[in-house]
């Protein structure tokens, strides 16, 4: 999804798009002028380019290419409130380009988002347009008596893939302990799903249905403290994902008679496709998947393979067991036909294996592309800890779909690196995909959420960990360069912290990822003191290693190990939308001497933040902002700017200094 946010971006920035040939109605020196701001453009010399626009427009107004231009100077400032202020003038002057629209309507933006993402979800205007929340959102993403009256201990799931009907049947065993005294439990499967039984101690129990929600009626009160098993065989047609991982369900591909399956059902649910308590909230300690396929085929899940057997109507079944506790949207299964290749990674608490199943067709292909796998989990276990599912080893198979992070069967698509959506961070030997999907076998995996409202730890986490790797393999002129990268693809169109107890699509933002990796970035920044950060944030994850993590538990930590309150700081990052503002002014004397003034205009009183002005594009200086105006003085600085995604380099910036922040100026 972040291909779309950047090619917003890289539409703003590219500079005057064709539209009113200024050259046709300009006097000759009118015409100099205007080529001089087209070239300051191009240099990226934004604040002279708004200056002689200022002085331009006036003979000009009724031509909406100068203020079109004007907004693109402003956005390379990180001035996107004026930016959008002259986008609007530039309309109503008369430009028709579309992408406008999505630059100044967050409505426009979102439809235009759900359009790339084949969504028809309503939008509620009273809620910033976010997806209007539908009954069945309320039923999967709320924790009713009926949910937090159990406690889900282990799953014994089988599937059954009938690929010529696109359907699937099966059966799903719960164990489970009551927490309270209960006489009815929320289990959660689809409507589109036929129920042939609910059986408890061989016997039949009546159940109704709310939207994807199944109440379960024992008939009588189950204390708390008990030890229960349910079983629920069902069968029906899944949803068929429109395009998969970010609108999920089943994926059906088939080439020369021979299928390739898969599911990938992050905020669709789990219940999709099987019946589970479909909620984060609860994870099993451990589980069993039968994925039953037509014989000659593979069936590829979660954990080790305990047994591969013949059944009836010329069916294998493979069953898989898990060995850790796994968030219900992170099962899966596979079927294609695949082939298995491994190595052994060992560090010094010993020696685990990884699996990589591929389809004969990119053996060779995937062999060269898995070269990579070592490198990225020597890196993730230096600055996090060993890996966290090592009895399970490491596993990546073949999707049909771009990637997925599911648990020891990590989805890979992306055709190997070569895909259009490939980000290239670093070398050409490294793809963005295993170093991010890698990254959430920590994140979200072993430290994992319990409501979608937190999701930014999952996502911006790993998306983080992409700055980490490039650091570690490549140093800190890397890092400057792909927190650029993510920079450029923040948007802004709602806090990253989610609405609770419903089934909120948080990623549909995607500032779920870059807001959260930048606001890591920034409070790295802050604290100014990297073995302090790192340490903590490995501290972090050690601490709820297979434990639920919430966004107060992760702000409450950083108090704790720091002795410093961030208040203000993750105010404004994680809950509210603007990013922070630095009010600006300056001048710059005859004697070529600069006076700077700035604070942060937007944020808590207490809210401190630093950044970076380059004085004559050769010198990096790191200051410090906080609510109260200061100035900062240079003798000699013919110019200067603030050094941010669009304008910087890479090989000067001070360390802790390249911070994610908005601007505003008094012109």
């Amino acid at each position: 999804m972040k291909k779309v946010f950047t090619m917003l971006i890289c539409l703003v920035l590219a500079g005057s798009l064709p539209g009113q040939n200024m050259s046709s109605i300009l006097s000759a020196g009118d015409k100099a002028r205007y080529d001089g701001i087209m070239s300051a453009l191009q240099r990226h010399d934004y604040l002279n380019a708004i200056i002689e626009l200022n002085g331009f427009i006036p003979g000009y107004s009724t031509y909406w290419d100068l203020y079109y231009n004007r907004g693109i100077a402003r956005a390379g400032l990180n001035d996107w409130i004026g930016a959008r202020r002259d986008f609007i003038l530039a309309k109503g002057s008369g430009c028709k380009m579309e992408n406008i629209n999505y630059l100044i309507s967050k409505q426009a933006l979102v439809s235009f988002i759900l359009k790339e993402l084949k969504q028809e979800e309503k939008l509620d205007s009273l809620r910033e347009f976010r997806p209007v929340i539908e009954p069945g959102d309320i039923i999967r993403g709320a924790l009713r008596p009926e949910r937090t009256c159990f406690d889900v201990t282990f799953y014994n799931l089988t599937v059954k893939i009938i690929p010529e009907t696109k359907s699937i049947e099966g059966s799903n065993s719960i164990c489970f302990k009551t927490t309270t005294d209960t006489k009815i439990i929320q289990i959660d499967l689809f409507p589109d799903y036929a129920i042939k039984s609910i059986k408890w101690n061989d016997r039949d129990l009546n159940y109704t249905r709310n939207e994807g929600g199944i109440f379960i009626d024992f008939g009588e009160t189950i204390p708390a403290g008990r030890d229960e098993k349910i079983t629920i065989t069902y069968s029906g047609v899944p949803m068929v994902a429109r395009k998969p991982p970010w609108n999920g369900g089943f994926v059906w591909e088939k080439e020369k008679n021979r299928w390739d399956v898969g599911i990938a059902c992050e905020h669709l649910g789990a219940s999709s496709w099987w019946p589970n308590k479909d909620h984060l909230s609860d994870k099993p300690d451990s589980m069993i998947i039968n994925v039953q396929v037509p014989a000659g085929y593979q069936g590829i899940s979660n954990g080790n393979l305990a047994s591969q057997t013949a059944i009836a109507d010329g069916y294998t079944n493979f069953e898989w067991k898990v060995s850790y506790p796994i968030n219900s949207y992170n099962v899966t299964f596979y079927m294609g036909d695949f082939v298995n290749f491994n190595e052994q990674f060992t560090n010094s608490f010993g020696s685990y294996q990884m699996d990589y199943y591929v389809l004969p067709k990119n053996l060779e292909k995937a062999k060269k592309y898995y070269t990579q796998t070592k490198e990225i989990l020597a890196i993730y276990e230096k600055v996090f800890g060993e890996y966290p599912f090592k009895k399970d080893g490491v596993g990546m198979v073949e999707a049909p779909f771009e990637g997925m992070e599911h648990q020891g069967a990590i989805a890979i698509g992306g055709e190997y690196g070569k895909s259009n959506n490939r980000r290239e961070y670093y070398t050409k030997d490294y793809d963005y995909l295993i170093i991010h999907e890698l990254a959430h076998e920590w994140w979200g995996n072993a430290v994992a959420v319990p409501d979608m409202a937190d999701a930014w730890i999952n996502e911006g986490f790993a998306t983080y960990s992409e700055f980490l790797f490039a650091e570690e393999k490549f140093g800190y002129p890397e890092y400057i360069r792909v927190a650029a990268s993510n920079f450029g693809s923040v948007m802004n169109i709602w806090p990253i912290v989610g609405e609770r107890d419903i089934n909120s699509n948080t990623f549909l933002g995607n500032d779920i990822y870059t807001k959260g990796a930048a606001m890591l970035n920034n409070l790295r920044c802050i604290m100014n003191n990297d073995t302090l950060f790192k340490n903590m944030i490995k501290g972090f994850y050690q601490k709820y290693k297979y434990r639920i993590v919430t966004t107060s538990d992760f702000t409450d930590y950083v108090k704790d190990y720091t002795k410093a309150d961030y208040s203000d700081f993750f105010d404004i990052f994680l809950y509210k939308t603007e990013a922070p503002i630095l009010a600006c002014s300056y001048t710059i004397d005859k004697g070529n001497n600069l006076t700077f003034t700035y604070r942060w205009s937007n944020t808590g009183i207490n809210f401190t933040m630093p950044f970076c002005i380059a004085v004559s594009d050769k010198e990096y200086i790191r200051l410090t902002g906080t609510s109260f105006l200061q100035t900062y003085r240079y003798k000699g600085a013919k110019t200067f700017y603030l050094v941010n995604e669009s304008r910087y380099d890479k090989e000067k910036v001070p360390a802790n200094s390249f911070t994610y922040y908005w601007t505003s100026w008094p012109f």
